[in-house]
């Protein structure tokens, strides 16, 4: 109801209906050319990306239609099968221990007193690094001969693997890698979650005894569940599309034991020149992206917001 008609206790006017409808509605007017802009660029690439699966393009870019041909292919081929695996695993060890290190650092910076605006600018240094750069830095800081983790297991006597050139070590390296990445950002949401929650209710937590862990679970968690759900979908998300760091860091070595998804459809479409199975990889990858943030936008956001409703 219009503040004036409010003021005077007399029912509004149709000129002052008409102007508290366009305040409501001027924000979503300034909203919608964005999102009408990303939604059509999104959706150019994901339509034209699917009607390229559904075809057999040569190096020539012309088209020839086969239908499901391109995805039975792709589904049978043991090679896409293996790096199926190997992304799922490396996924979930992403999401696993980017989380983890978000939620820490996000607690930290937090709690910091002295010098806190410096922490938090410095903490979003590894996020503006490029993926290149950082998969760089992590091949110097790994590198069998001279390498910084090696040096620092000589002085303490212990042995100096080969990290790059063992397959399972080489993997571990490339997950540390992706969750340097893209941590801070994470690390962000999940801080921007921590300072809405008001402080009086730790105070009435510490008030009735509530231990540190009490309080986390507790409290912390389901106040800021809905920055979980955005953290993971923005982990997930890189997770899943991670090629950068994986191409300058192993280029999908040794012996294909970092060959995500991501990396078999580069070398599908950009090195055989097979665009039609490459973009079935897309459709798979976005497949997976979208199941997944829908899942935790109904298990962060919406779940709650139900059980509010039934309350």
């Amino acid at each position: 109801m219009s503040t004036t008609a409010v003021r005077h206790g007399t029912p509004p006017t149709m000129r002052e209906r008409l102007a508290d409808l366009g305040m409501g509605t001027v924000p979503y007017l300034m909203v919608i050319p964005g999102l009408v802009f990303v939604l059509g660029v999104l959706g150019y690439a994901v339509a034209g990306g699917f009607w390229l699966s559904l075809h057999e393009t040569d190096m020539f870019l012309v088209k020839t239609w086969v239908g499901l041909a391109n995805y039975v292919a792709v589904f049978n081929d043991p090679r896409f099968q293996a790096a199926l695996v190997r992304t799922l695993v490396f996924v979930v060890a992403s999401i696993t221990l980017g989380i983890a290190m978000s939620m820490v650092f996000a607690l930290t910076l937090y709690h910091v007193g002295f010098g806190k605006r410096f922490f938090r600018g410095m903490s979003l240094v590894p996020y503006f690094v490029s993926g290149i750069a950082a998969a760089v830095m992590f091949r110097f800081v790994f590198t069998t001969s001279g390498g910084f983790v090696n040096q620092m297991l000589a002085l303490v006597g212990l042995g100096q693997p080969s990290w790059l050139g063992d397959p399972v070590l080489a993997f571990i390296v490339a997950v540390l890698a992706n969750c340097w990445f893209m941590v801070p950002f994470a690390t962000l949401i999940l801080l921007g979650g921590l300072q809405t929650v008001d402080r009086d209710i730790y105070d009435a937590a510490m008030i009735d005894g509530a231990g540190g862990l009490q309080t986390f679970f507790k409290i912390t968690l389901p106040m800021i569940k809905p920055m979980m759900g955005v953290s993971l979908i923005w982990v997930s998300y890189i997770s899943f599309s991670t090629f950068d760091i994986i191409l300058a860091l192993t280029a999908g070595g040794p012996q294909r034991a970092t060959e995500v998804v991501s990396m078999y459809m580069y070398q599908l479409a950009f090195l055989q020149l097979d665009f039609g199975q490459g973009a079935v990889l897309m459709v798979v990858l976005l497949t997976f992206n979208t199941v997944l943030s829908l899942g935790y936008i109904y298990f962060f956001v919406l779940a709650d917001k139900r059980t509010e409703k039934g309350s």
